[in-house]
């Protein structure tokens, strides 16, 4: 048995095998990678990590396991996947974490590609599950969703959400993620495809739950200065491949450190050594230099242009943004300087959400005593960012 003292939850108890399982170095690279990436840059306290927030999803895992097992929901055996599961969910994150992840995607690796790759073919994790007989396909079914368990850790209402809500609220400072955590654990239940079940007499921190998620996507995780150095980073390392090095996004270098056991050093560091070698080398491009150091002394892209909707609506949409971004052009400003971002978030399916109130069970939007059918189910972000010297005169182009 196994202690670790949380700032959170106090100490987090482990088995052996789950010891063993956070002791590789697969899940010690989690140590050295951010968990709300560039955030510390707006919130100085959010330097915590991924490792923190395994160990957060873990713990909160163990108290639902617990609670199905002796209800007979779920065996023992499928407790036990459960928190294995939960210990891995996170181990295929990218450095940075969703900074670097959109130039992965187009070479057509997601993360969660990457967590595949990483539990089925790491010498380490391999050997560690031959010879404690755990069958590695169990875990990727569950952290995949084809399990009956899965809502468990990946859901509209999971412990993976309910965890980083409450750790990044603490770590930023901004208490619009607080919420009332033990009695959405004590009321909460899963049924099939993801549905989310809850007691009326939880209804209330449902509630709060959906509000403090708008709410830190709003404040944190799509903070306008936090976003526009997540592009400056991105577009540092595109220009990277496309002027210096090509194999610097090569998803065959990534399973090349996974076979050989290296992909532990694959962390957050590793992008600050990319940017200081090639802001020293003598091959790297004027313009790169200037962006790198601009990046490293929080000279960052300025927001020319911003539309919030909800729900679908739009007030110009994709044709606007881009006809924007060819009116800065034409205005020489470089295009790549411009940083234009349309993002959709998800908060709720209210569709898959229904209540229990004296043994009837009803959708939750047929229950009228609640807040979240006024709670929209999407957020749509719409931005143009430009590079800090350019931002006078782009405002006076788009206004």
């Amino acid at each position: 048995m196994k202690k670790v003292y949380d700032e959170i939850y106090g100490y987090i108890k482990l088995d052996d095998r789950e010891a063993k399982i956070i002791d590789m170095p697969e899940l010690q690279r989690l140590r050295r990678i951010k968990q709300t990436s560039l955030a510390y840059l707006v919130y100085p306290g959010a330097t915590h990590t991924r490792f923190s927030h395994t160990l957060g999803t873990f713990y909160l895992t163990t108290i639902l396991g617990e609670k199905f097992k002796q209800s007979g929901v779920i065996t023992d055996e499928e407790s036990t996947y459960l928190k294995y599961s939960a210990l891995l969910h996170d181990v295929g994150q990218f450095p940075f974490s969703h900074s670097l992840e959109p130039l992965y995607l187009e070479k057509g690796l997601s993360n969660k590609d990457l967590r595949y790759m990483i539990i089925s073919k790491s010498p380490n994790l391999r050997d560690f599950f031959d010879k404690e007989s755990i069958d590695y396909n169990k875990i990727i079914e569950i952290l995949n969703g084809n399990s009956m368990i899965s809502s468990i850790i990946n859901s509209d209402v999971d412990v993976d959400r309910m965890d980083y809500l409450v750790r990044d609220s603490r770590h930023t400072g901004v208490q619009l993620g607080n919420i009332d955590l033990y009695r959405l654990l004590d009321t909460i239940f899963y049924g099939n495809n993801n549905e989310i079940i809850v007691q009326d007499k939880g209804i209330y921190s449902l509630e709060n739950f959906f509000i403090s998620r708008l709410h830190m996507y709003q404040a944190v995780y799509y903070h306008k200065t936090i976003i526009g150095y997540e592009l400056m980073l991105r577009e540092i390392f595109r220009t990277i491949y496309d002027c210096c090095d090509s194999s610097i996004l090569s998803v065959r270098n990534l399973r090349d450190l996974i076979y050989d056991s290296s992909i532990s050093y694959w962390d957050d560091e590793w992008v600050f050594m990319i940017l200081y070698t090639y802001l020293y080398s003598s091959n790297s491009p004027l313009y790169l230099k200037e962006k790198i150091r601009n990046f490293l002394n929080r000279r960052g892209p300025k927001v020319v242009y911003e539309e919030v909707s909800y729900n679908n609506e739009t007030k110009g949409g994709d044709i606007e943004i881009k006809e924007l971004v060819e009116r800065l052009e034409r205005n020489q400003i470089p295009r790549i300087s411009i940083y234009p971002i349309e993002e959709k978030i998800k908060i709720l399916s209210k569709d898959k959400i229904n209540i229990i109130s004296k043994n009837n069970e009803m959708n939750i939007i047929k229950y009228k005593s609640t807040l979240i059918n006024h709670i929209p189910e999407t957020l749509t972000i719409r931005r143009i960012y430009v590079d800090y010297e350019y931002a006078k005169r782009a405002r006076d182009v788009v206004s």
